[in-house]
Formats: C-alpha cells, sequence, structure tokens
C-alpha cells in the first residue's frame, strides 16, 4: 500500500469518526423490496459506499491494534485531540504500522 493510499483512508476514518452514528444495524433499503428502477450508477455509488465503509472499519481496528502510543498519537493528528511531547516520531511509527498493517488487509 502507498502512502497516498494509507491518507485517504485515514481522511475517510476521520469523517466516519467524527460522524454520530447511534442506528442500530438495520439496513437504510430493503434488499426484498426492490423496486427494479433503480439505475446501474446508483447501484455502483451503493457498491462503492459499502467497500469504502468495510475499509474504515479495518482500518479502525488497525488503529485499534496499534501500542497506545501510536494510536494516541493518530487521534491526535486526525481527531484534533492533544499532542504528547513525541508526537511526531510516535505518528511516524504509526504510520509504517499501519502501512504494513492495512496493506495485508486493504487489497486497493
Amino acid at each position: 500500500m502507498r502512502l497516498d493510499r494509507l491518507q485517504a483512508l485515514l481522511d475517510d476514518w476521520t469523517q466516519w469518526m467524527k460522524t454520530d452514528s447511534h442506528e442500530l444495524g438495520f439496513p437504510k433499503k430493503s434488499i426484498l423490496l426492490s423496486s427494479g428502477g433503480e439505475s446501474s450508477h446508483d447501484v455502483f455509488e451503493q457498491m462503492i459506499e459499502v467497500a469504502d465503509s468495510e475499509n474504515v472499519r479495518i482500518l479502525d481496528a488497525c488503529v485499534d491494534s496499534l501500542p497506545d502510543t501510536q494510536k494516541r498519537a493518530v487521534y491526535a493528528q486526525h481527531l484534533n485531540l492533544k499532542k504528547t511531547m513525541f508526537h511526531e516520531r510516535d505518528y511516524s511509527l504509526a504510520l509504517d504500522n499501519l502501512l504494513t498493517i492495512v496493506g495485508r488487509r486493504i487489497h486497493a
């Protein structure tokens, strides 16, 4: 995985973390009640949203698996939390680890 792809995923993750979602996990649309009037463009956009959502969940699990100092550095960098004294070093290490871990789990 390239660094620019990881940065794009981290941007998506940041937006996902900042959204307040208290849904119960029910789908927004029923699979069984399709009107048949959907365009292929709408279906494609839904497929992209599902893939992006899955990638964000995978990235969230990867960030959660980082050592605490690195996890705090990622949170501080992307969620505007207080930065620690060794923030730059910890964030750099976190990016290196995420490139490896996420590269194994997300193939895009």
